[in-house]
């Protein structure tokens, strides 16, 4: 992503009795604690990461979590050099580059043994990176729209296709400078219209079919200046950045998952090999069911932690996992160069 700010335990103080005894221990102790280096995208995100992962952890350890704030690709290049050093413990990163890192043999497998709340985490989190790290959260692209302009959205891919080429609105979509839009727009289009990871002709069709009623977005604030001001109706969008838009104030927004199923868009936690074994119950607790209901309820995403119940205003936000399309991440990032270069030679826009 180019855009790295995604967006108590159980709330704050109930989060902090969760851990109990930890709370009142005495200051000398803490100070003689171990350090470990975790990384955070910004805004709320690095919020939550430090309410709902890295206080708990302190509380439990007495060690040290400190939160460094960037962006994947400039961690995984930190990591690549000095691997044998290296300066982060504890990884966030987009399914892509987790899987480059795991390829390039930079990271530790997990085990239950050393993170327990392993167990209650699907296959299909896991399986992707072969183990060697988990996609702990999730957001869904479906159609974001505006209430009063677009009365009836569209249910369906093929729908939103054929009503945007009528005219009907003015739709938006994200554009290529966005990182993930192979996954969640190139690839999730291709598939709901018929084609594949080796077939994307249909997205590239569709986007000449729609033609003049459709424009290209490339930063979540360029979508979301668009459809508040009135120059586009609805377009491809996050679930959980549309309802914390919501919240923040833009109550004509709403949020529809297509039929056919909006790409899943997960967020990975990794562990460099050689970095501190003091990170593994921090790990642990990113995977424990109270620790992730907290962070869905800062971001309005989805969470993996198969015993995570959402209280019921959180989950009709939330789309359901198993109701989403969930992307061959690999087989998608072997092809996304050839899908750059022919966005460049076809839609130059």
């Amino acid at each position: 992503m180019n855009n790295w700010t995604r967006r108590g335990v159980l709330g704050v103080g109930a989060g902090l009795g969760s851990f109990g005894l930890s709370a009142v221990m005495p200051q000398g102790a803490r100070a003689q604690g171990k350090s470990i280096t975790v990384t955070a995208l910004g805004g709320i995100w690095e919020e939550a990461v430090k309410s709902c992962f890295a206080q708990p952890y302190e509380l439990k350890t007495g060690n040290k979590a400190n939160v460094l704030i960037g962006s994947p690709p400039q961690w995984l290049a930190q990591i690549e050099a000095n691997p044998g050093k290296p300066p982060i413990d504890a990884m966030v990163t987009i399914p892509d580059l987790a899987i480059a890192a795991v390829k390039k043999g930079l990271m530790d497998k997990f085990t239950v043994e050393k993170t327990p709340n392993l167990v209650d985490t699907p296959a299909q989190f896991i399986d992707p990176l072969g183990g060697h790290g988990v996609l702990f959260d999730y957001g869904v692209a479906g159609f974001t729209f505006h209430r009063d302009r677009v009365k009836q959205p569209p249910k369906s891919f093929a729908e939103f296709v054929d009503r945007t080429a009528k005219g009907e609105w003015q739709a938006s979509l994200p554009g290529i400078g966005y990182a993930v839009t192979p996954i969640m727009l190139i690839w999730a289009m291709a598939k709901a219209l018929g084609g594949s990871v080796d077939n994307v002709d249909p997205f590239f069709d569709a986007v000449k079919k729609m033609g003049k009623n459709v424009s290209f977005w490339n930063s979540p604030t360029d979508f979301e200046n668009g459809l508040s001001t009135g120059d586009v109706d609805l377009g491809v969008y996050f679930d959980g950045r549309t309802w914390a838009w919501f919240d923040s104030g833009a109550k004509f927004a709403g949020f529809l998952n297509p039929s056919e199923g909006g790409s899943i868009n997960a967020i990975a936690i990794q562990k460099p090999k050689n970095a501190s074994e003091d990170v593994w119950p921090y790990l642990d607790i990113m995977l424990s069911a109270e620790a992730q209901l907290a962070f869905a309820k800062k971001l309005n995403y989805g969470v993996t932690n198969s015993k995570v119940v959402y209280p019921p205003e959180l989950a009709e936000r939330i789309t359901p996992w198993q109701q989403a399309a969930f992307p061959p991440y690999e087989q998608i990032a072997e092809k996304r160069a050839s899908w750059v270069d022919r966005w460049n030679r076809e839609i130059r826009r």
